[in-house]
């Protein structure tokens, strides 16, 4: 008798990966591919990358050996009356004969990092949200709200603080330094001018900014005010999202880029949670697909201790 199959799918703005596993625990392939959010660009495009991804991990498995597969996408909030379509648009393009479930990246998210049905998720990437998960659901949700309202302590949030911090400067409001001096070197190292990172900026998508996330985490890490100031701004963001819907006793998963890699941030905000919530267990969401794919396979791995122990298997692997 063959092993039953799964495959779980994180589907995200910038790229999406699909893993296959068995019922064992064992990953027998990834796939990649790009960008898939069916709500924030072109559906047909994010589709068709999910298919990718999806044949990818399978290599030359036929799809119809899968018995589940578990599909979190960004854009699954708002496709409230419209999951089941896309559910149905995917099965066919997987050519699987189960079913294929579509549920929110942050639900995958915190699967990643915990096997409890219950907690709380707090992403920081290019944009940041926290959520209470209840019954493996977003529940109560804070921030996410997008750049132009939102995503206070993300990797946006922090490169518009760190190009304002350079406005300043070069105006005479404020201090100078290593990530200053980065920023104007990264914008525009000839024209030493406010008006000139102003036009630069306001010529690319304000998300763009977020690739000076890496330019503050460094300089922090190297002891710069400015860098530090803004790290330790966006920690007290990023908390008081999560203080809006934690469950003081229940897991606590960070998720995200700025939350999962070893920033300054991660540091911080995982020294403040384990003081402010010593009873809640901290982890890592190191890999959303990882915790899509446990989903998928918690379809036919039905005990809980065995659950469990897969999910330690896929986590800690």
């Amino acid at each position: 008798m063959h092993a039953r199959l799964a495959v779980g799918l994180d589907a995200g703005g910038t790229s999406s990966r699909a893993v296959l596993i068995d019922e064992s625990g064992a990953v027998l392939g990834t796939g990649a591919s790009g960008p898939a959010n069916p709500v924030g660009g072109d559906r047909e495009i994010a589709l068709s990358n999910m298919a990718l991804a999806f044949q990818r991990a399978l290599g030359g498995i036929d799809p119809r050996e899968v018995g589940s597969v578990c599909v979190g996408t960004a854009g699954a909030l708002s496709l409230t009356e419209e999951v089941r379509e896309v559910s149905a648009d995917l099965k066919r393009r997987f050519g699987t004969d189960c079913e294929v479930e579509v549920v929110s990246d942050a639900v995958i998210a915190f699967a990643a990092g915990s096997s409890a049905p219950d907690g709380t998720v707090i992403v920081s990437g290019t944009g940041a949200v926290a959520f209470a998960i209840r019954d493996r659901t977003p529940a109560l949700r804070s921030d996410g709200y997008g750049w132009l309202f939102g995503d206070a302590g993300s990797g946006f949030w922090l490169g518009r603080e760190a190009v304002r911090a350079a406005l300043r400067h070069i105006d005479g409001n404020g201090p100078g330094g290593r990530l200053v001096e980065a920023i104007i070197a990264a914008i525009a190292p000839d024209k030493r001018r406010s008006g000139a990172l102003v036009a630069k900026c306001m010529a690319d998508p304000p998300v763009r900014l977020s690739r000076f996330a890496a330019l503050v985490c460094e300089a922090a890490d190297g002891g710069d005010a400015v860098a530090e100031s803004i790290v330790a701004r966006a920690v007290g963001h990023l908390a008081e999202s999560v203080s809006y819907v934690v469950d003081r006793e229940l897991p606590i998963v960070m998720a995200g880029s700025l939350l999962t890699r070893p920033t300054p941030i991660a540091a911080l905000l995982q020294e403040r949670f384990r003081l402010v919530y010593p009873k809640a267990g901290i982890s890592k969401a190191t890999d959303p697909a990882i915790g899509a794919a446990w989903m998928a396979a918690s379809a036919f791995v039905t005990d809980p201790a065995e659950r469990v122990r897969l999910h330690r298997q896929l986590a800690w692997r």
